[in-house]
């Protein structure tokens, strides 16, 4: 199994590792396609983040949300749950402030509740409950 470090440098793409080991990433990865990885590091920070959530142990996701009826996911990244849709990767308080902007009240709380869901399922799989 590659490590993502490993893959940052095949592909070229401009990092930083942080003397606490975490990895920097100015603008978007895309690991789609790749099933050399299977877990995302908790340091990771970059603007955008693409990649196929089933393979991922440390991921959730929910298929067909939103207007899009894309895949959104939750990872646990940076201390905190972080939410995939498309470009945005944020928090969850940050998804849900946008999905207000941008949904009206029904579809809002149905997208909301499936990144809810998401965090759920990851905090069980991940024992993260009470932090």
């Amino acid at each position: 199994m590659s490590n993502i470090l490993d893959v940052l440098k095949k592909k070229n793409i401009n990092h930083l590792v942080n003397d606490d080991g975490s990895i920097v990433i100015e603008g978007d990865l895309s690991l789609l396609g790749r099933t050399d990885i299977t877990s995302l590091p908790e340091g990771l920070s970059c603007d955008s983040l693409y990649l196929d959530p089933q393979r991922f142990d440390n991921v959730t996701h929910r298929d067909n949300c939103g207007n899009s009826s894309r895949t959104i996911f939750a990872a646990w990244v940076q201390g905190n749950f972080r939410i995939a849709a498309g470009c945005f990767w944020d928090t969850l308080d940050a998804f849900e402030s946008a999905v207000d902007g941008s949904y009206s009240s029904d579809a809002a709380e149905t997208y909301k509740q499936a990144a809810r869901d998401c965090v759920a399922e990851l905090t069980v799989k991940l024992n993260k409950a009470g932090e």
